[in-house]
């Protein structure tokens, strides 16, 4: 069993439209804490005035509730040669104005499609001296050998965009003090990997989902052993698992992760944050989200 260091919150709006009421249904549904979309038709977070953003703030305080964080998305477009990088931004630095001045203590992005990093070379086969002064007899085959199909080359263009503007977002990260966690629902891990990579920013870090790891060509450990140590804050989702690695949303605790050993493996980790539900692909999502934190808690051995 992983250790009781996690703290448990809901995506808001899993459980209302209306912002100022999460707090007060967080707190009903057992949930420590909330993580809010910085745009929504309902509130546009970055223009509320210090006012505003001091009323939102005594909601959740006045319910004991924790803000997680706020959350953005980057769109289909994300930070690629088709996008308006300014434009993206300019966006995202309000979300993290917006942060510090709510004393949120991250804000979780989705950077949107990425570049994949160049295919790692398939390592050679060891020839002991013994294999090598075997005679071998080729094997003829009337079916022609199938090839596998090249990878192809890395878009150069696009890296060097990308790269260019997580530089840049990491400067205003690091002016405002706030960590940023990202994803990217339409990319490999291996992709955000090689993003993060080459920013080399102390304020980014992964927006963990255990649905991308099941949709991944990375397993859980690889996942883990390559991404284990920029965890800094975890998407509370589940899936049935398909061929192809298609996937199919379900409660937590109702799909194929496993939750015990992805809760050990955090644990290894080091990681003693926050696990967000987030079961807005689900059609119940108030019961869904209650559901996959009775679930959570009693592996973790929360009270």
């Amino acid at each position: 069993m992983a250790s009781a260091r996690f703290h448990f919150g809901v995506v808001a709006a899993a459980l209302t439209d209306q912002v100022r009421d999460a707090g007060r249904l967080a707190r009903v549904a057992g949930f420590d804490g909330v993580l809010v979309e910085a745009y929504s038709p309902a509130l546009d977070l970055p223009a509320l005035s210090v006012t505003g953003r001091r009323e939102f703030l005594r909601t959740l305080s006045s319910q004991d509730r924790q803000l997680v964080g706020l959350r953005v998305e980057l769109g289909r477009k994300g930070l690629g040669p088709a996008a308006d990088v300014d434009q993206a931004l300019v966006r995202v630095d309000r979300v993290l104005e917006a942060a510090k001045g709510l004393a949120a203590p991250r804000v979780c992005l989705d950077l949107g499609p990425l570049p994949a990093p160049p295919a790692a070379p398939r390592p050679k086969p060891n020839v002991t001296p013994q294999q090598a002064g075997l005679i071998i007899i080729p094997q003829t085959s009337a079916e022609p050998q199938e090839r596998p199909t090249p990878s192809p080359p890395p878009d150069t263009a696009a890296m060097s965009q990308v790269d260019a503007a997580l530089v840049e977002l990491g400067r205003r990260a690091d002016r405002y003090g706030v960590s940023v966690a990202m994803r990217s629902d339409l990319s490999s891990l291996a992709a955000l990997e090689r993003a993060l990579r080459a920013a080399d920013c102390p304020w980014f870090g992964v927006d963990l989902d255990p649905v991308a790891v099941l949709q991944d060509a990375w397993d859980q450990d690889e996942a883990f052993s390559r991404l284990g140590a920029l965890v800094r804050h975890v998407r509370g989702r589940d899936a049935v698992r398909g061929s192809d690695r298609r996937t199919r949303p379900a409660v937590v605790g109702n799909g194929d992760t496993e939750w015990e050993d992805f809760l050990a493996d955090l644990d290894a980790a080091g990681y003693a944050g926050w696990i967000t539900l987030d079961p807005l692909e689900l059609s119940d999502r108030a019961d869904a989200a209650s559901a996959g934190l009775r679930h959570l808690r009693s592996l973790s051995g929360a009270a």
